[in-house]
């Protein structure tokens, strides 16, 4: 498994901070699953942490319900930080290492999180986190990009790469499962209410395109194995040849996200 390089994924957020309300469809809709995912369970007293707040759109979301919410925004990227701070000047806002919160035990009544955790290396250690500032009876709500996600352009570049005569490890930051999610939950010794996966898809007409949103909402490759310098003009010009070839739809480039939606709780 190509391990996560924690200061690539800062450093690729920091950057996108002001290009991800543009680019971010797939996660603004998945924010809003959550935000409703919030509100079915009721989370209207007690602080509530936002891991991975990135420009603070599910936050707002969660305040416009609940007006006078104790909200703690955080994200490891500071720019994203910032960003959310200045959306929600009424909300406390830290850089938070979601392996690492500086929080003090059992000082939350809510967890949320969208669109975060498939960066994080260690995600029984994260989860952990989470069930160690939960109060007793508190809730942890999520949802990450899994296994699956954006399959179609790792298969066009391992494809393009073969092509060229070239070996094709997958120098791409793999996604977790829905098996290895539920694992890490129990680990961290969650009771697991429900977890489930969901599919969105969206559609460019370029893999130029596709890759301009990428880099704007700060989805870069962060493996520690990542090749240095940009592929090859050749591979490329072959990556967007696979990808027409298998999986355009009436001249559009689908982009598939799988999406783990998870609801947990900690036990009083």
């Amino acid at each position: 498994m190509n391990a996560i390089d924690r200061r690539q994924v800062q450093r690729h957020f920091s950057a996108s901070a002001c290009s991800y309300d543009d680019c971010a469809d797939v996660q603004k809709r998945v924010a809003r699953k959550v935000a409703n995912l919030v509100q079915v369970e009721g989370a209207a007293k007690g602080p509530m942490l936002e891991v991975g707040t990135g420009t603070g759109y599910l936050a707002e979301l969660i305040a416009a319900r609940y007006p006078g919410l104790r909200l703690l925004v955080s994200d490891l990227a500071h720019a994203m930080t910032r960003a959310a701070s200045q959306r929600l000047p009424g909300a406390w806002a830290m850089d938070l290492d979601a392996a690492a919160l500086p929080l003090a035990t059992e000082t939350m009544a809510y967890v949320c999180s969208a669109s975060a955790y498939q960066w994080v290396e260690n995600l029984p250690r994260a989860f952990g986190e989470c069930h160690r500032v939960l109060q007793k009876g508190g809730s942890f709500i999520f949802a990450l990009f899994g296994d699956g996600t954006l399959d179609e352009l790792r298969g066009a570049y391992r494809e393009a790469l073969l092509c060229e005569g070239r070996e094709s490890p997958d120098y791409l930051v793999p996604m977790p499962s829905k098996h290895r999610v539920d694992a890490s939950l129990a680990a961290a010794g969650f009771e697991i209410f429900r977890v489930w996966e969901e599919v969105e898809r969206e559609y460019h007409g370029s893999l130029a395109s596709l890759l301009r949103c990428l880099k704007g909402v700060g989805a870069h490759n962060a493996s520690r194995c990542r090749p240095r310098g940009l592929a090859s003009r050749q591979v490329m010009k072959r990556l967007e040849g696979n990808y027409i070839q298998r999986f355009a739809d009436g001249g559009r480039l689908p982009a598939t996200y799988r999406v783990i939606y998870g609801i947990a709780g900690k036990s009083g």
